[in-house]
C-alpha cells in the first residue's frame, strides 16, 4: 500500500474497478445489455435530432495520413465523417445489422477505407490489429465490466485516445421519474471512475463536457414507455400508470409527428490522452 506523508493514498490505494463493476452488477439485468440488432434501423430517426456528433468531431484531430480504430461504431455517425480525412478507419461492433447499415451508407458516399470487424470488443484481440493514430470509442463504455482492461488495451495500441461517457449532470429525468414511481432510478457508474481508473495507470487525460442540445424521440407512447421498462429494468402495473400520466403531460409533438421528451438530457463526458 502506497502512503503519501505517512497515510494512505486514496487515489493509488482504491480499487477504482472493484466499484465500477459493483455499481454495474447492481444494474436490473435488463439493463446491462441491448438487442442493438433490433433497434438498428431505427439510428436513422434517431440521429436526426442528434447534434452529439457535431461536438464531438470537432474536437478529435486527425490526420490525412493517419489510421483509426473506432470501437463500438455503430451505423457510422463518426465513422463515416472521420474516414473523410484519414488514411483508414477500422470499425468494430457487436451489431451485425449495425454494420450492414454502416457498409450501405459507405457504398453510397463512396467510402472505400473502411475495415470491418464484427464481435464484443473483449473478444478481440485489439493489440493484434496493430498501433493506430487514433483510437475513438463513442458512447460505449458505460455498460463494460472490465473497463481497466479495455481502457489499457485501448492505451496500448493508440496514439491518440478519444472515448466518451453519460453525463447525468445535476438535474436530470432520473430524478422525477424515481421521485413519481417511488424507486430508484438505475444509474450508471460516473465517468469520475474511469478518470482514477487512468490516473493510476499513470495517464493524465483531458476531461471535458459536450453540451448536447439533443432530445430522444419516439413514434409513440408506447416506445417511450418500451425505452424505460428497459431502464427500470421492469415495470410493475401502477409504476406505469403512473408514469403514462406523467409523459402525457409533459411530451410535445415535433414538426415531423414524433414525440419529444424536454426533461431529457443528452450530455456526455469526454476524455482524451495522447501517448
Amino acid at each position: 500500500m502506497d502512503e503519501h506523508n505517512g497515510l494512505i493514498d486514496p487515489l493509488n490505494d482504491i480499487n477504482w474497478s472493484y466499484y465500477w463493476q459493483k455499481e454495474l452488477m447492481e444494474l436490473p439485468p435488463s439493463n446491462k445489455s441491448k438487442d442493438w440488432d433490433n433497434i438498428a434501423k431505427k439510428f436513422k430517426e434517431w440521429m436526426k435530432k442528434d447534434d452529439y456528433p457535431e461536438k464531438l468531431l470537432d474536437k478529435i484531430k486527425t490526420h490525412p495520413n493517419n489510421s483509426v480504430l473506432d470501437i463500438g461504431c455503430g451505423e457510422g455517425t463518426i465513422t463515416l465523417e472521420i474516414a473523410k480525412h484519414v488514411s483508414e478507419v477500422t470499425c468494430i461492433d457487436l451489431s451485425t445489422e449495425m454494420l450492414e447499415i454502416l457498409d450501405q451508407k459507405a457504398q453510397t458516399e463512396g467510402i472505400k477505407n473502411l475495415t470491418y470487424l464484427q464481435g464484443d470488443m473483449m473478444d478481440i484481440s485489439l493489440e493484434s490489429l496493430g498501433e493506430k493514430d487514433v483510437v475513438v470509442a463513442s458512447r460505449c463504455l458505460n455498460g463494460v465490466m472490465e473497463i481497466e482492461t479495455i481502457l489499457r488495451k485501448l492505451n496500448n495500441i493508440g496514439k491518440s485516445v478519444y472515448i466518451t461517457l453519460r453525463h447525468s449532470g445535476n438535474f436530470n429525468p432520473e430524478t422525477n421519474i424515481s421521485k413519481i414511481i417511488n424507486r430508484e432510478y438505475p444509474k450508471y457508474p460516473s465517468y469520475m471512475y474511469v478518470c482514477n481508473i487512468l490516473h493510476k495507470m499513470g495517464i493524465t487525460a483531458n476531461v471535458e463536457k459536450l453540451e448536447c442540445d439533443t432530445l430522444n424521440i419516439y413514434e409513440d407512447m408506447d416506445e417511450v414507455m418500451d425505452r424505460y421498462r428497459w431502464k427500470m429494468g421492469g415495470l410493475a402495473h401502477d409504476e406505469e400508470m403512473l408514469l403514462r400520466d406523467h409523459f402525457k403531460k409533459i411530451l410535445v409533438t415535433n414538426e415531423e409527428g414524433y414525440l419529444e421528451n424536454p426533461e431529457e438530457s443528452s450530455d456526455w463526458i469526454l476524455i482524451w490522452w495522447k501517448n
